[in-house]
């Protein structure tokens, strides 16, 4: 987990990460949408890596659908990632899911030029990874990109417990805000209860994750 923060700190190494994380948050609202029975339109990502995806929800219950998957989007993706790669010793498979849900975001849902390049290009990465990597630097790429999830799970609270904010460059109801308009109810519970959820995917993750090395 240190490796991954001091990785966050070197700007050049750290912004695919964000870009990463942009990504997961986003596609998260887009597969929210796909599975209440809406549609997943497109997704941008902003050259300053903050994001939008466009969806069409039916119903309210739709709408919550939509604004829980990208709320929990990290922390599943986190949990995901991380017992494939380290309780499973999946690692080649992980990196192969990953690599799979990127390329289908730049052939089926990527909004512009910048999100097509800056996806496809992680896309490659990972493939690469997962064809050609080492069976040690894939454990390490695995575990990496799992806890880089896992620790944006954590860091979005400060954007859970906004009510309002700067949401693809235009100011408006943050996810939470939103979450409350449709619900009812202050915005500071729901906050409280979807980063209780997500913080609960980390500890059933974390719990279910130790054990076997990667393969």
């Amino acid at each position: 987990m240190f490796l991954v923060w001091a990785f966050g700190q070197i700007p050049l190494v750290g912004l695919p990460f964000v870009m990463l994380s942009t990504w997961v948050h986003e596609l998260g609202h887009g597969l929210g949408a796909i599975v209440s029975g809406g549609r997943f339109e497109s997704m941008v990502i902003t050259p300053g890596l903050s994001g939008l995806a466009h969806t069409f929800s039916g119903s309210n219950f739709e709408r919550i659908i939509v604004l829980l998957g990208g709320l929990l989007g990290p922390s599943i993706a986190g949990a995901i990632m991380l017992i494939m790669s380290r309780r499973l010793g999946l690692n080649r498979l992980a990196l192969f899911l990953l690599a799979g849900a990127l390329l289908a975001t730049v052939v089926l849902w990527a909004g512009d030029m910048f999100t097509r390049v800056s996806v496809l290009s992680f896309g490659v990465a990972v493939t690469a990874m997962a064809f050609m990597g080492h069976r040690a630097l894939r454990h390490l790429f695995a575990h990496i990109i799992a806890i880089s999830f896992c620790l944006n799970a954590v860091s979005q609270f400060g954007y859970i417990f906004m009510n309002k904010a700067n949401v693809g460059g235009y100011a408006g109801l943050s996810d939470t805000g939103v979450l409350a308009e449709i619900i009812g109810g202050p915005h500071l519970f729901w906050a409280v209860v979807v980063s209780a959820l997500s913080l609960f995917i980390l500890y059933l993750a974390f719990k279910l994750s130790g054990g076997m090395s990667g393969k």
